[in-house]
Protein backbone atom coordinates (compact mmCIF):
# COMPACT_ATOMS: atom_id res chain seq x y z
CA UNK A 1 0.00 0.00 0.00
CA UNK A 2 1.15 3.56 -0.77
CA UNK A 3 0.41 6.59 1.41
CA UNK A 4 0.71 10.18 0.24
CA UNK A 5 2.33 12.25 2.98
CA UNK A 6 -0.34 14.90 3.32
CA UNK A 7 -3.34 15.49 5.52
CA UNK A 8 -5.12 12.19 6.25
CA UNK A 9 -2.41 10.05 4.62
CA UNK A 10 -4.63 8.98 1.72
CA UNK A 11 -3.95 5.52 0.32
CA UNK A 12 -3.33 5.35 -3.41
CA UNK A 13 -2.75 2.64 -5.95
CA UNK A 14 0.62 2.18 -7.62
CA UNK A 15 -0.60 3.41 -11.00
CA UNK A 16 -1.71 6.74 -9.46
CA UNK A 17 1.62 7.58 -7.85
CA UNK A 18 2.62 11.22 -8.30
CA UNK A 19 6.42 11.73 -8.38
CA UNK A 20 5.89 15.28 -7.17
CA UNK A 21 4.23 14.24 -3.89
CA UNK A 22 6.17 12.67 -1.02
CA UNK A 23 4.98 9.08 -0.69
CA UNK A 24 5.53 6.23 1.76
CA UNK A 25 5.13 2.74 0.34
CA UNK A 26 4.82 -0.48 2.34
CA UNK A 27 4.54 -3.50 0.06
CA UNK A 28 5.31 -7.21 -0.01
CA UNK A 29 8.05 -8.86 -2.05
CA UNK A 30 5.46 -10.23 -4.47
CA UNK A 31 4.23 -6.70 -5.17
CA UNK A 32 7.78 -5.50 -5.76
CA UNK A 33 8.32 -8.22 -8.35
CA UNK A 34 5.37 -6.83 -10.30
CA UNK A 35 6.42 -3.17 -10.27
CA UNK A 36 10.20 -2.86 -9.81
CA UNK A 37 10.73 -2.24 -13.55
CA UNK A 38 8.30 0.69 -13.54
CA UNK A 39 10.25 2.25 -10.68
CA UNK A 40 13.51 1.75 -12.57
CA UNK A 41 15.03 -0.53 -9.95
CA UNK A 42 17.85 -2.87 -10.93
CA UNK A 43 17.30 -6.63 -11.31
CA UNK A 44 20.19 -7.18 -8.89
CA UNK A 45 18.26 -5.48 -6.10
CA UNK A 46 15.35 -7.85 -6.62
CA UNK A 47 17.73 -10.83 -6.53
CA UNK A 48 19.17 -9.52 -3.27
CA UNK A 49 15.66 -9.34 -1.81
CA UNK A 50 15.06 -12.95 -2.79
CA UNK A 51 18.36 -14.17 -1.35
CA UNK A 52 17.73 -16.13 1.83
CA UNK A 53 20.20 -15.79 4.69
CA UNK A 54 20.15 -15.97 8.49
CA UNK A 55 23.18 -13.73 8.94
CA UNK A 56 23.08 -10.01 9.60
CA UNK A 57 24.85 -8.55 6.60
CA UNK A 58 22.52 -5.81 5.43
CA UNK A 59 23.95 -2.72 3.79
CA UNK A 60 22.88 0.22 1.64
CA UNK A 61 24.19 1.09 -1.82
CA UNK A 62 23.66 4.13 -4.02
CA UNK A 63 22.45 3.63 -7.59
CA UNK A 64 21.82 6.17 -10.36
CA UNK A 65 18.81 7.90 -8.85
CA UNK A 66 17.93 5.86 -5.78
CA UNK A 67 19.37 4.16 -2.70
CA UNK A 68 18.72 0.50 -1.98
CA UNK A 69 19.52 -1.67 1.01
CA UNK A 70 18.53 -4.63 3.15
CA UNK A 71 17.86 -4.33 6.87
CA UNK A 72 17.64 -7.36 9.15
CA UNK A 73 15.67 -7.40 12.38
CA UNK A 74 16.10 -9.47 15.52
CA UNK A 75 13.74 -11.36 17.76
CA UNK A 76 14.12 -9.31 20.95
CA UNK A 77 12.90 -12.20 23.13
CA UNK A 78 15.37 -14.63 21.54
CA UNK A 79 18.13 -12.42 20.19
CA UNK A 80 20.20 -15.30 18.84
CA UNK A 81 17.62 -15.71 16.08
CA UNK A 82 17.51 -13.43 13.03
CA UNK A 83 13.79 -12.86 12.68
CA UNK A 84 12.85 -10.16 10.17
CA UNK A 85 14.09 -8.79 6.87
CA UNK A 86 13.06 -5.79 4.80
CA UNK A 87 14.33 -4.00 1.73
CA UNK A 88 14.34 -0.21 1.52
CA UNK A 89 14.27 1.86 -1.66
CA UNK A 90 14.68 5.64 -1.45
CA UNK A 91 14.02 7.86 -4.47
CA UNK A 92 13.04 11.47 -4.89
CA UNK A 93 9.79 11.85 -2.92
CA UNK A 94 9.54 8.10 -2.28
CA UNK A 95 10.40 5.90 0.69
CA UNK A 96 9.51 2.33 -0.27
CA UNK A 97 9.64 -0.41 2.37
CA UNK A 98 9.44 -3.97 1.08
CA UNK A 99 8.40 -6.52 3.70
CA UNK A 100 10.33 -9.71 2.95
CA UNK A 101 9.91 -11.40 6.32
CA UNK A 102 8.07 -9.96 9.30
CA UNK A 103 7.06 -12.79 11.62
CA UNK A 104 5.48 -10.66 14.35
CA UNK A 105 4.54 -7.56 12.31
CA UNK A 106 7.27 -5.57 14.03
CA UNK A 107 8.20 -3.62 10.89
CA UNK A 108 4.53 -3.00 10.07
CA UNK A 109 3.96 -1.70 13.60
CA UNK A 110 7.01 0.56 13.40
CA UNK A 111 5.70 2.00 10.13
CA UNK A 112 2.34 2.72 11.79
CA UNK A 113 4.17 4.41 14.68
CA UNK A 114 6.07 6.50 12.15
CA UNK A 115 2.87 7.71 10.49
CA UNK A 116 1.43 8.73 13.88
CA UNK A 117 4.50 10.86 14.60
CA UNK A 118 4.75 12.60 11.22
CA UNK A 119 4.13 16.35 11.20
CA UNK A 120 2.80 17.18 7.76
CA UNK A 121 3.77 20.87 7.81
CA UNK A 122 7.55 20.29 7.83
CA UNK A 123 7.97 16.77 6.46
CA UNK A 124 10.72 16.03 3.94
CA UNK A 125 12.15 12.85 2.44
CA UNK A 126 15.08 13.11 4.85
CA UNK A 127 12.81 13.55 7.87
CA UNK A 128 10.62 10.67 6.74
CA UNK A 129 13.60 8.35 6.27
CA UNK A 130 15.13 9.44 9.57
CA UNK A 131 11.82 8.88 11.35
CA UNK A 132 11.60 5.31 10.05
CA UNK A 133 15.21 4.49 10.96
CA UNK A 134 14.76 6.06 14.38
CA UNK A 135 11.78 3.75 14.98
CA UNK A 136 14.11 0.78 14.44
CA UNK A 137 16.16 1.72 17.52
CA UNK A 138 13.42 3.24 19.67
CA UNK A 139 13.35 0.30 22.11
CA UNK A 140 17.06 -0.52 22.11
CA UNK A 141 18.04 1.46 25.21
CA UNK A 142 15.40 -0.38 27.22
CA UNK A 143 16.65 -3.71 25.83
CA UNK A 144 20.25 -2.93 26.80
CA UNK A 145 19.09 -1.83 30.25
CA UNK A 146 17.33 -5.19 30.70
CA UNK A 147 20.47 -7.06 29.64
CA UNK A 148 22.58 -4.99 32.04
CA UNK A 149 20.17 -5.84 34.87
CA UNK A 150 20.41 -9.53 33.96
CA UNK A 151 24.22 -9.42 34.06
CA UNK A 152 24.12 -7.53 37.36
CA UNK A 153 21.83 -10.20 38.84
CA UNK A 154 24.35 -12.85 37.83
CA UNK A 155 27.08 -10.85 39.54
CA UNK A 156 24.98 -10.67 42.72
CA UNK A 157 24.55 -14.44 42.58
CA UNK A 158 28.33 -14.80 42.62
CA UNK A 159 28.60 -12.62 45.72
CA UNK A 160 25.74 -14.52 47.37
CA UNK A 161 27.27 -17.89 46.36
CA UNK A 162 23.99 -18.71 44.63
CA UNK A 163 25.61 -20.59 41.76
CA UNK A 164 24.49 -23.55 39.68
CA UNK A 165 25.99 -25.66 36.93
CA UNK A 166 24.25 -23.58 34.22
CA UNK A 167 25.77 -20.28 35.33
CA UNK A 168 28.62 -20.29 32.82
CA UNK A 169 26.35 -21.22 29.89
CA UNK A 170 23.92 -18.45 30.87
CA UNK A 171 26.67 -15.83 30.82
CA UNK A 172 27.96 -17.20 27.51
CA UNK A 173 24.49 -16.92 25.97
CA UNK A 174 24.20 -13.29 27.10
CA UNK A 175 27.57 -12.52 25.55
CA UNK A 176 26.53 -14.14 22.26
CA UNK A 177 23.35 -12.05 22.29
CA UNK A 178 25.43 -8.92 22.77
CA UNK A 179 27.72 -9.87 19.89
CA UNK A 180 24.71 -10.28 17.59
CA UNK A 181 23.23 -7.01 18.83
CA UNK A 182 26.50 -5.25 18.07
CA UNK A 183 26.42 -6.69 14.54
CA UNK A 184 22.86 -5.37 14.23
CA UNK A 185 23.99 -1.89 15.27
CA UNK A 186 26.99 -2.02 12.93
CA UNK A 187 24.54 -2.74 10.12
CA UNK A 188 22.51 0.35 11.02
CA UNK A 189 25.66 2.47 11.30
CA UNK A 190 26.57 1.46 7.74
CA UNK A 191 23.08 2.51 6.66
CA UNK A 192 23.44 5.93 8.28
CA UNK A 193 26.89 6.51 6.82
CA UNK A 194 25.77 5.55 3.30
CA UNK A 195 22.81 7.93 3.51
CA UNK A 196 25.11 10.72 4.71
CA UNK A 197 27.27 10.30 1.61
CA UNK A 198 24.21 11.01 -0.57
CA UNK A 199 25.74 9.14 -3.49
CA UNK A 200 22.51 9.18 -5.49
CA UNK A 201 22.08 12.94 -4.91
CA UNK A 202 18.48 12.58 -3.75
CA UNK A 203 18.81 14.44 -0.44
CA UNK A 204 19.34 18.14 0.18
CA UNK A 205 22.66 18.98 1.79
CA UNK A 206 21.08 20.89 4.68
CA UNK A 207 19.04 17.85 5.76
CA UNK A 208 21.89 15.32 5.84
CA UNK A 209 22.30 16.17 9.51
CA UNK A 210 19.35 13.86 10.27
CA UNK A 211 21.43 10.88 9.18
CA UNK A 212 24.41 12.07 11.23
CA UNK A 213 22.15 12.19 14.29
CA UNK A 214 20.91 8.67 13.57
CA UNK A 215 24.46 7.34 13.06
CA UNK A 216 25.60 8.93 16.33
CA UNK A 217 22.73 7.32 18.23
CA UNK A 218 23.50 3.90 16.81
CA UNK A 219 27.19 4.45 17.59
CA UNK A 220 26.31 5.07 21.25
CA UNK A 221 24.19 1.91 21.28
CA UNK A 222 27.12 -0.03 19.85
CA UNK A 223 29.44 1.41 22.50
CA UNK A 224 26.99 0.49 25.26
CA UNK A 225 26.78 -3.03 23.85
CA UNK A 226 30.55 -3.41 23.89
CA UNK A 227 30.68 -2.13 27.46
CA UNK A 228 28.16 -4.82 28.40
CA UNK A 229 30.32 -7.40 26.62
CA UNK A 230 33.24 -6.33 28.82
CA UNK A 231 30.94 -6.50 31.84
CA UNK A 232 30.04 -10.07 30.85
CA UNK A 233 33.72 -11.00 30.64
CA UNK A 234 34.29 -9.46 34.08
CA UNK A 235 31.38 -11.44 35.60
CA UNK A 236 32.56 -14.67 34.01
CA UNK A 237 36.09 -14.09 35.34
CA UNK A 238 34.61 -13.37 38.78
CA UNK A 239 32.66 -16.63 38.54
CA UNK A 240 35.79 -18.63 37.73
CA UNK A 241 37.70 -16.80 40.48
CA UNK A 242 34.97 -17.75 42.96
CA UNK A 243 35.16 -21.39 41.87
CA UNK A 244 38.94 -21.38 42.22
CA UNK A 245 38.69 -19.70 45.63
CA UNK A 246 36.20 -22.28 46.89
CA UNK A 247 38.32 -25.11 45.50
CA UNK A 248 41.43 -23.67 47.15
CA UNK A 249 39.57 -23.47 50.47
CA UNK A 250 38.63 -27.15 50.18
CA UNK A 251 42.19 -28.14 49.27
CA UNK A 252 43.50 -26.02 52.13
CA UNK A 253 41.16 -27.78 54.56
CA UNK A 254 42.26 -31.19 53.30
CA UNK A 255 45.91 -30.16 53.64
CA UNK A 256 45.39 -28.96 57.23
CA UNK A 257 43.51 -32.14 58.20
CA UNK A 258 46.23 -34.28 56.63
CA UNK A 259 48.93 -32.30 58.44
CA UNK A 260 47.12 -32.66 61.78
CA UNK A 261 46.85 -36.42 61.44
CA UNK A 262 50.39 -36.88 60.16
CA UNK A 263 52.02 -36.89 63.67
CA UNK A 264 49.16 -39.05 64.92
CA UNK A 265 49.92 -41.51 62.15
CA UNK A 266 53.56 -41.45 63.23
CA UNK A 267 52.59 -42.19 66.85
CA UNK A 268 50.29 -45.03 65.83
CA UNK A 269 52.94 -46.45 63.54
CA UNK A 270 55.61 -46.10 66.20
CA UNK A 271 53.70 -48.02 68.83
CA UNK A 272 52.29 -50.39 66.27
CA UNK A 273 55.71 -51.96 65.72
CA UNK A 274 55.23 -53.95 68.98
CA UNK A 275 58.90 -54.22 69.91
CA UNK A 276 59.24 -56.23 73.17
CA UNK A 277 61.58 -53.62 74.63
CA UNK A 278 58.91 -50.90 74.60
CA UNK A 279 58.12 -50.21 78.25
CA UNK A 280 54.76 -48.64 77.31
CA UNK A 281 53.49 -52.01 76.08
CA UNK A 282 53.67 -53.54 79.54
CA UNK A 283 52.74 -50.36 81.42
CA UNK A 284 49.18 -50.52 82.69
CA UNK A 285 48.60 -46.89 81.64
CA UNK A 286 50.30 -47.32 78.24
CA UNK A 287 47.05 -47.39 76.24
CA UNK A 288 45.70 -44.31 78.04
CA UNK A 289 49.06 -42.57 77.57
CA UNK A 290 48.93 -43.00 73.78
CA UNK A 291 45.35 -41.68 73.67
CA UNK A 292 46.23 -38.59 75.75
CA UNK A 293 49.41 -38.01 73.71
CA UNK A 294 47.44 -38.17 70.45
CA UNK A 295 44.82 -35.72 71.76
CA UNK A 296 47.51 -33.29 72.97
CA UNK A 297 49.34 -33.44 69.63
CA UNK A 298 46.06 -32.88 67.73
CA UNK A 299 45.17 -29.88 69.96
CA UNK A 300 48.64 -28.37 69.52
CA UNK A 301 48.38 -28.74 65.72
CA UNK A 302 44.90 -27.21 65.66
CA UNK A 303 45.99 -24.25 67.82
CA UNK A 304 49.03 -23.74 65.59
CA UNK A 305 46.97 -23.68 62.40
CA UNK A 306 44.38 -21.38 63.94
CA UNK A 307 47.16 -18.98 64.96
CA UNK A 308 48.45 -19.03 61.38
CA UNK A 309 44.85 -18.45 60.13
CA UNK A 310 44.80 -21.75 58.25
CA UNK A 311 41.58 -22.72 60.06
Amino acid sequence: MYYQIREGFPKIDFKYLDPGILTLGVILLEELEACYNQFGFSDSTLMECRYNTQHIQGNFDSYHDYVFGIIFGLNKQHILKVQDKIAVYIKKNLLLIVIIEDTNNSFINKTKELMKRIKIENITLERLTFGFLERLISDEYLLLEQIETEISNHEDRINDRDLDKNFNSQITEIRKNLLLLDNYYQQLMDVGEELQENGADIFTEDNLNFFRVFTDRVFRLSNNTRMLQDYCVHVREAYHARLEYDLNKIMKLFTVVTTIFLPLTLIVGWYGMNFTAMPELTWKFGYLFVIVLSIIVAIICILFFRKKHFL
